[in-house]
């Protein structure tokens, strides 16, 4: 589908009373909202793996995730790998409950894929327990598993005591965060976290009309100003920052935190692009190319200063 008519479709919905569950249902049908645990869960895997690099181990840990979503993927996993506690906060309540139940079917179901997956992440004890555990499991009952879903609910202002989490994460979550927003969620994670904690971020700065279009490159979004690109495809299903990579570790750096660790991907067809004079807003020629044209970044950081403190 064309990135204008798929814009289009989520503003009309955004504009509808009940829209979000209109949108939700043209995703299941047409998009790719489906209960697939393994669309994120080598993602999560891989992140595990950069943490374990950095002395970090799932197990005994309370995690906070930053941003739910559809399916509490990356929270059942950490349950698998033996965490005490997530919370995982999200600013909707869009959690679905069939989808959810069915993921969890088919987790236990590959559980032979998921020791792969997680292979010296996790005790093989721990994660057969654990997976009885979820193969017994009342539909989507996340709170047998110490998964604690707050949403309605603001990770910039979080009810808990300072220290108390070993880990802060989202998945492609922030890319969708307005700028202030960010840096309040950040200065909140430092002041949850443990002197000894991590935050753990991947994140999307791509396009993501262009994940369905391949007419158009994953930096397409960037020949346009900022109002421009809001009255194109800004609603609440698909706002993008926008932000380029060097900004993103900017706010990390501004709320205390020492980034141990950040893995760029650069796309190689727009940075093609850019070469051939693809037009770049004068919003973002300060940027060069291969900031311009990164559309994976990893962030790994420890609290390097306690505001509290």
């Amino acid at each position: 589908m064309r990135w204008t008519r798929k814009a289009k479709i989520q503003k009309a919905c955004a504009l509808l009373p009940g829209g979000d569950v209109l949108y939700r249902q043209i995703q299941r049908r047409y998009g790719r909202l489906n209960p697939d645990p393994f669309k994120r869960l080598p993602q999560h895997a891989a992140m595990l793996r950069r943490l374990a690099e950095l002395g970090f181990r799932a197990e005994g840990t309370r995690c906070l995730e930053v941003g739910t979503g559809h399916l509490p993927i990356a929270p059942v996993a950490f349950f698998l790998l033996g965490a005490a506690e997530v919370v995982t906060v999200d600013l909707h309540r869009r959690l679905d409950i069939d989808l959810t139940t069915e993921m969890i079917r088919r987790m236990v179901e590959a559980s032979d894929r998921i020791a792969e997956l997680y292979d010296g992440l996790v005790d093989p004890s721990v994660l057969k327990e654990r997976l009885a555990i979820l193969k017994n499991l009342p539909p989507a009952d996340l709170r047998s598993l110490n998964v604690h879903y707050a949403a309605p609910g603001d990770a910039a202002r979080m009810p808990d005591e300072n220290d108390t989490f070993d880990l802060s994460f989202s998945m492609t979550v922030l890319e969708h965060v307005t700028p202030p927003a960010i840096a309040a969620i950040l200065t909140e994670a430092n002041r949850l976290l443990k002197p000894t904690g991590f935050a753990a971020h991947l994140i999307d700065p791509s396009d993501h009309f262009a994940h369905q279009d391949n007419t158009i490159t994953r930096i397409n979004f960037l020949r346009f100003s900022e109002r421009e690109w809001q009255r194109l495809g800004g609603n609440e299903f698909s706002y993008c920052n926008r932000l380029r990579a060097p900004d993103l570790e900017r706010l990390f750096t501004d709320a205390g935190f020492a980034i141990e660790r950040r893995l760029h991907t650069v796309d190689d067809r727009s940075l093609a692009a850019v070469k051939r004079g693809f037009p770049i807003h004068p919003d973002y020629i300060s940027h060069n190319p291969e900031d311009l044209c990164t559309t994976e970044l990893e962030l790994y950081a420890r609290p390097r200063t306690h505001a509290h403190h």
